[in-house]
């Protein structure tokens, strides 16, 4: 039926816009931009820090500094404003609209406006307002830390959040290999949809579909085995080292600086 093989179609379809979002997100990362240039392990905790501060903060009006100063820092990085507008509103609504929507009715206070039988208040407004605002400063940390950090340097920085090598040297080696699953997954079902003509029933899409989890299984649990013989051959012998950080330079130290200013300026004003 055209229904279940349009199903497949739009799944490996997405499989691919995801390569390829992954793909351009590395790309941002490698660029000359103003965040790419700060340490690593600088940015993560800097910008973890301000995150915290803008969870805490119950001043709207510092979280729409901190937010414009983030939009400021993505131009600065060579992010396209459109594209950074768009990876964060458009995750915010989902999550926070069945939150945020409900408190402008339910929120008891001072009328604002009148739709039908219910009543927005003016307290209701306020609130759901600084609600997507601190979602969105959130998001927009977040978005910021990831698309200027190459992904293994992300995780080597979690060194200094204590978090153990072994479980760093996994996520990276899970992050990488599962781009080969992935490929694998989607040159079948194209290498199928080569060979069949006409239309396929539901019945043999689910065959195909479930012979395809059980191949991906079969040659993960394969891969990771020459993966794991390939590192003992190389002198693995059970404990992860990493390789050794950089030392900091002045950027980093005056980017320090600089996040430790604004953020004392910003609880101040608040």
């Amino acid at each position: 039926m055209p229904g279940n093989s349009s199903f497949l179609e739009r799944n490996i379809d997405s499989i691919g816009s995801w390569l390829q979002r992954t793909l351009f997100q590395e790309k941002i990362a490698k660029q000359r931009g103003f965040l790419q240039s700060i340490d690593p392990r600088v940015k993560l905790v800097t910008l973890l820090v301000l995150l915290v501060f803008s969870m805490l903060t119950h001043n709207i009006w510092v979280l729409a500094s901190i937010y414009g100063c983030l939009l400021l820092l993505a131009a600065f990085s060579r992010i396209n404003i459109v594209f950074f507008l768009k990876r964060v509103w458009v995750f915010i609504p989902i999550f926070t609209a069945v939150i945020a929507i409900p408190a402008l009715f339910i929120t008891k206070g001072e009328p604002l406006l009148t739709v039908g039988a219910l009543t927005i208040t003016r307290q209701g407004f306020w609130g759901a307002t600084f609600l997507v605002s601190r979602v969105a400063t959130a998001v927009s940390i977040s978005s910021l830390l990831v698309l200027t950090t190459e992904w293994h340097k992300l995780l080597f920085a979690l060194r200094i959040l204590r978090v153990p090598a072994l479980i760093i040297l996994t996520l990276a080696m899970s992050y990488r290999y599962i781009f080969v699953l992935i490929k694998l997954s989607r040159d079948s079902f194209l290498a199928r949809k080569s060979r069949v003509i006409g239309e396929v029933s539901w019945k043999s899409n689910l065959l195909f579909l479930s012979r395809t989890i059980s191949i991906m299984f079969i040659r993960a649990l394969k891969l990771g085995e020459d993966v794991y013989l390939a590192m003992m051959s190389r002198g693995f012998d059970g404990e992860a080292t990493l390789t050794t950080q950089q030392p900091l330079r002045r950027m980093d130290y005056g980017w320090m600086l600089g996040i430790s200013a604004s953020i004392g300026a910003l609880a101040w004003i608040g």
